[in-house]
C-alpha cells in the first residue's frame, strides 16, 4: 500500500473513474490504492464487480476509501466489454462526469497518471471543444519496461497540425487506445452511444476509442504512466488461448459492421490484423485448437453482435437509453432564459448593435441574461459596440472574451456553459427578431412541449423591414424526424432549446458549416423532441449566403457532414450516397439557379406575402 500525499493539482471539471474487476481481488486492492494516492485524484471511484468468486465481494464490502465510491454488483460477469459499458453509463448518468477515467482491475495508476493526463487534456487548448477525446497513458509493466500490448501507435497520416498540437502537450497524436488508464471527454462520449458489451473481451476498447477519435483528437502522453500487471509480457499474439477467438470475432465486427474507421484505415488495421493472425496460427503448437479459434471466430462475427440491452437484460438496467425522459422529468416549469450570440472579427458593428437590440429590450418578453462570446479579436469599432451594451443593458450580460478565433463550434459550446438557464435562445450577431419571438417560443419550452423549437424566418440583405422572401419551417415532429436523414429541418438563427437536453448528447461539436445539424440528429435519435412554428420570428441577413452554398469547398464541406451522419448511424448507406449526389449536383450549379433551387426546396413566399399556419 502507497500512502496518500496531499494532491497538488485541481480540476474544475467533474473527474469519475470506472474499475472493473473479475477475480483479481489482490490486483484490485492495489489498483484502488494507486487511484487513491494520486496527486490529482478523482471525484468518484466507480467499481464494477463482474460477478467475482474470489472473496472480492466481501472485500468490497468493507472497502472504504478517503474517495466517494460507487460500488456495482452484477450477477453475472459479462466480461470487461459488458462491465465498462456498465461503469461508463453509470458516469455519465449518475455522477454527472465531465472526464472519466477507466482501467482494468490488473491497471496500477501512480502518482502521476491522472495529473498528467489531465494537464495534456487541459492545455491542449483553452477551448473545451477542441480539446482531445481521448488521453492515453504510457503503459509500463511490472518491471518498468514499456508494455508492447498497450503501446498506442502514432496516428498514421495525422499531418504537421495535429503533430504540433499534441506535442505541444508532450504528446502524440493517435488514433486508437486501451482501456488501461485512458481519460476520456465526456461531452464526446455523449454524443455517440456506449461501448458495446457483446464484444464481452477484447477489442471492446479499441472500436470505443476510434469511434471516439474518428472526428475529434486522441493523444498519447508520455507524462502519465501506469503499471499493467498482466501475467505475461508481450502482444496480443502471445499466447492468448481462448481469447484468440474474441479476437477474430470481434475485430472482424469492426471491420465489417462497425463505421468507426475509414475504408484506408481497415484495409491497413486489417492487413496487421491479418499478419498476428497468421504469426498466432503459425506460432503454436495447438494448431488444431488455434484453427477452431479462428473458424469460430468467423463463424459468430458473420451472426452479428447483439444489442447492449440483450446483452445486459437481467444483469443490468442501463439508464443512457431512457436519456431524453430521465432529463425532461427535471425541467421543471421556470421560464426564465438566456439568450446565446457569438460575435467575431467579420461582423458588421451596425448589425451587431441591431441584433442585440432587437433580442433584448426589443422584446415583449425580454431574456433574462444575454451571453456574448467574442470569438478571437475584434475591430475597435465592435469592441465600443459590445462596451456599450454591457453598460446600457437593463438586463444581465456576460461576455465571454476568447482570445483567438476557434470558430462558431466552439464559441456556443463555450457560451452555453456560462447561461444561467436551462431555456436558450440562439441568435446571430447579424440577425433581427421579431418583438414577439420569445413570447412566442418561450413558453412552449416552459411548458416541456418541446426540447427545441425554431421558427421560419424572413430573408432581407439590407433593410429587415423589407424582406425579398419568407423561408418556410417544416412542422409536426414527425415530419421533423423523417426529414432528417434528407436535409436540416431547423433554421438555426431561430431556435431554443433546453440547455441540460442539449450537453446531455454531448453540446456543440465542430462540424464545418453545420454544428448545429449533426446536434439536432443526435437530440432526435437520443428521443428528445424537435419542433418549428409556423410563422416567422427571424430576419436572417443573407448578404452573401447563397454564394457560399456553392462551389467545391461547400462540397467539401457536404462530404464532411454527410460522413459525420453515416458515420454515427443516422445515414443508410443508399442514403448517404443520395444525399452526395443530390447535393454535388446542387453545389457545382449556377448562382442564380442554386439561389432558386434552395428557396424552393426550403419554401418561400414573395415579399409582403404570409401563408397561414399552424404554430405546431
Amino acid at each position: 500500500m502507497v500512502s496518500a500525499p496531499t494532491p497538488q493539482v485541481r480540476s474544475r471539471e467533474r473527474i469519475v473513474a470506472v474499475v472493473v474487476t473479475y477475480n483479481r481481488r489482490e490486483l484490485l486492492e492495489q489498483a484502488l490504492a494507486g487511484i487513491e494516492a494520486g496527486e490529482l485524484t478523482p471525484d468518484t471511484v466507480i467499481i464494477v464487480n463482474n460477478a467475482s468468486t474470489d472473496g472480492t465481494e466481501e472485500y468490497l464490502g468493507g472497502y472504504r476509501s478517503s474517495l466517494a465510491t460507487d460500488i456495482v454488483h452484477l450477477p453475472q460477469n459479462v466480461g470487461g466489454a459488458g462491465g465498462f459499458t456498465v461503469g461508463i453509463d453509470r458516469a455519465l448518468n449518475r455522477h454527472a462526469a465531465d472526464l472519466v477515467w477507466v482501467m482494468d482491475d490488473d491497471t496500477e495508476p501512480t502518482e502521476n497518471t491522472l495529473s498528467e493526463a489531465y494537464r495534456a487534456w487541459a492545455d491542449y487548448s483553452p477551448v473545451r471543444a477542441e480539446r482531445p477525446a481521448v488521453v492515453a497513458s504510457k503503459v509500463v509493466w511490472s518491471n518498468g519496461q514499456d508494455h508492447p500490448m498497450n503501446t498506442m501507435r502514432t496516428m498514421f497520416a495525422a499531418g504537421p497540425d495535429r503533430t504540433a498540437r499534441a506535442a505541444a502537450v508532450g504528446a502524440r497524436p493517435i488514433r486508437s487506445a486501451s482501456f488501461v488508464s485512458i481519460l476520456m471527454d465526456a461531452a464526446t462520449m455523449r454524443a455517440t452511444d456506449l461501448p458495446l458489451a457483446d464484444f464481452f473481451i477484447w477489442n471492446d476498447d479499441f472500436e470505443y476509442t476510434t469511434r471516439l477519435i474518428h472526428h475529434s483528437n486522441g493523444i498519447a502522453t508520455e507524462r502519465s504512466v501506469a503499471r499493467h500487471h498482466t501475467k505475461t509480457f508481450g502482444t496480443t499474439d502471445a499466447k492468448p488461448g481462448p481469447r484468440f477467438y474474441n479476437d477474430v470475432r470481434n475485430k472482424l465486427w469492426v471491420f465489417c459492421a462497425r463505421r468507426t474507421l475509414t475504408p484506408l484505415e481497415k484495409l491497413l488495421y486489417g492487413g496487421s490484423t491479418a499478419r498476428l493472425w497468421g504469426s498466432t496460427l503459425l506460432r503454436t503448437d495447438e494448431k488444431k485448437t488455434y484453427t477452431g479459434y479462428f473458424l469460430k471466430g468467423l463463424q459468430d462475427a458473420a451472426a452479428g453482435y447483439r444489442s447492449n440491452s440483450e446483452v445486459l437484460d437481467g444483469v443490468y438496467q442501463l439508464e443512457t437509453p431512457q436519456l431524453a425522459q430521465r432529463i425532461k422529468a427535471n425541467y421543471g416549469s421556470d421560464s426564465k432564459f438566456s439568450v446565446l450570440m457569438s460575435v467575431y472579427a467579420g461582423d458588421q458593428p451596425e448589425h451587431l448593435r441591431l441584433a442585440l437590440a432587437s433580442n433584448t429590450e426589443g422584446q415583449t418578453l425580454p431574456p433574462n441574461q444575454l451571453v456574448l462570446v467574442q470569438d478571437g479579436p475584434v475591430s475597435a469599432e465592435l469592441s465600443q459596440v459590445i462596451a456599450d451594451f454591457e453598460e446600457q443593458s437593463s438586463l444581465p450580460v456576460t461576455v465571454v472574451r476568447l482570445a483567438k478565433n476557434h470558430g462558431l463550434a466552439a464559441a456556443l459550446h463555450e457560451g452555453l456553459t456560462y447561461c444561467d438557464y436551462d431555456i436558450v435562445a440562439r441568435a446571430d450577431s447579424d440577425d433581427v427578431s421579431t418583438p414577439d419571438r420569445f413570447a412566442q417560443q418561450v413558453p412552449l419550452l416552459a411548458a416541456g412541449q418541446y426540447d427545441v423549437l425554431g421558427s421560419a424566418m424572413y430573408e432581407f440583405t439590407d433593410d429587415p423591414a423589407r424582406p425579398e422572401a419568407e423561408r418556410k419551417a417544416v412542422t409536426g415532429a414527425r415530419a421533423i424526424r423523417e426529414i432528417l436523414p434528407k436535409r436540416n429541418p431547423m433554421l438555426h438563427p431561430t431556435v431554443v432549446f433546453r440547455k441540460s437536453a442539449v450537453e446531455a448528447v454531448g453540446s456543440y461539436v465542430e462540424v464545418p458549416g453545420a454544428e448545429d445539424y449533426w446536434l439536432w440528429a443526435r437530440m432526435s435519435r437520443a428521443g428528445f423532441v424537435l419542433g418549428n412554428l409556423s410563422q416567422p420570428l427571424v430576419s436572417y441577413r443573407v448578404a452573401t449566403a447563397y454564394t457560399r452554398r456553392g462551389g467545391i469547398q461547400a462540397l467539401r464541406k457536404d462530404l464532411h457532414i454527410q460522413r459525420r451522419l453515416y458515420t454515427g448511424g443516422v445515414l443508410s448507406p443508399v442514403r448517404f450516397a443520395q444525399n452526395l449526389a443530390i447535393r454535388g449536383v446542387y453545389r457545382l450549379a449556377p448562382e442564380a439557379l442554386r439561389t432558386r433551387a434552395f428557396r424552393a426546396m426550403t419554401g418561400r413566399t414573395p415579399q409582403g406575402k404570409k401563408e397561414k399556419g399552424s404554430n405546431v
